[in-house]
């Protein structure tokens, strides 16, 4: 990987390496590298070859570009890939790069979900639901899709016996959300906006004023606005390693109190199952029909197999909680 780095190196024209690439690790989908040249730091983004492949693969990829600059000029914090040769994606031998300016900000881990911190995701999520994307409404096909999972499909190709024994055991429960799911969003389908869709923490780097700048914005496109308040809270509220109630109800006022609208809310909780079923899908899919895939994103896919499957189980165990919050924090 080296080798095909220099080479974009050289043809974009940033400058000599001083050092080699540095793998940054963190990423689910893609691939992420430190480049440091005469001229300045670069990150260099390696996209996952599955994502590249898809008929509107790169057609996506340059939307959810102009979604970003879009949300910068209205005043949100992020970070954006830097057009080279009136080019943002770059091509070497069948990889895909986009390059980005290296900012010297950090993600943060649960132990760090303040109160304060929490308030500011929630303010820049409704200032990003009030953004006018009228100028792309046209370009932007990117929805969830509502083909139920086949859960059979997967269990007949599983060669690992664990997560054979894993689909098998959750198999009912699962199908049972994802048809609950798909039925709740075509219901609220219609009320959408154009946003990130995936605000998780490791999508967030705090910079030296401690205020979030928002990256990764790959995943953007069509989202219910309600749908996307429950599952950026959940993620702020610790959801995937454990639950706080109040760090959830803290998310929904904020939202509220900064303009933002929750409608449909309980439709919307149910229709949220769906994004964590398709990364759970997506995952068997690495370990069972994408055969272009390395070693390393094989490992990945079995990785967050058993976490994403934990998740579910997590967020269905705990939905009295967030149809319940605490209104009045």
């Amino acid at each position: 990987m080296n080798d095909i780095i220099l080479e974009l190196v050289n043809k974009c024209n940033l400058g000599n390496l001083l050092e080699s690439p540095i793998r940054i690790e963190g990423g689910l989908l893609n691939k992420m590298f430190k480049v440091s040249t005469t001229k300045g730091n670069f990150a260099f983004k390696l996209i996952n070859p599955e994502v590249i492949k898809r008929k509107e693969g790169k057609k996506n990829i340059l939307f959810t570009e102009k979604v970003s600059n879009i949300a910068k000029k209205n005043g949100i914090k992020c970070i954006s890939a830097i057009e080279i040769n009136n080019e943002l994606i770059h091509s070497i031998k069948d990889n895909y790069f986009l390059i980005f300016d290296w900012f010297e900000g950090r993600p943060i881990g649960e132990a760090e979900l303040t109160e304060d911190k929490i308030k500011k995701i929630a303010k820049e999520l409704s200032k990003l639901h009030k953004i006018d994307f009228s100028t792309l409404k046209n370009e932007c096909d990117i929805y969830y899709e509502l083909d139920e999972i086949d859960f059979d499909f997967y269990l007949s190709k599983i060669k690992d016996e664990n997560i054979y024994n894993l689909v098998k055991e959750i198999k009912n429960r699962f199908n049972n959300l994802d048809k609950e799911s798909i039925e709740c969003l075509k219901k609220i389908k219609d009320k959408k906006v154009i946003s990130h869709r995936d605000l998780d923490l490791p999508n967030i780097l705090w910079n030296k004023e401690n205020m979030p700048v928002i990256i990764d914005w790959e995943t953007s496109g069509w989202v219910n606005p309600t749908l996307e308040v429950i599952d950026t809270a959940w993620n702020w509220a610790g959801g995937k390693d454990f639950f706080d109630k109040n760090k959830y109800s803290i998310f929904m006022n904020t939202y509220e109190k900064e303009g933002g609208i929750i409608d449909d809310y309980e439709i919307a909780f149910k229709a949220d199952y769906k994004a964590k079923l398709r990364w759970f899908e997506y995952n068997l899919k690495r370990i069972t029909i994408f055969d272009f895939l390395d070693e390393e994103e094989k490992k990945l896919g079995e990785k967050e197999v058993f976490r994403s499957a934990d998740e579910i189980i997590k967020f269905d165990d705990y939905k009295n909680d967030m149809l319940n919050y605490n209104k009045n924090i």
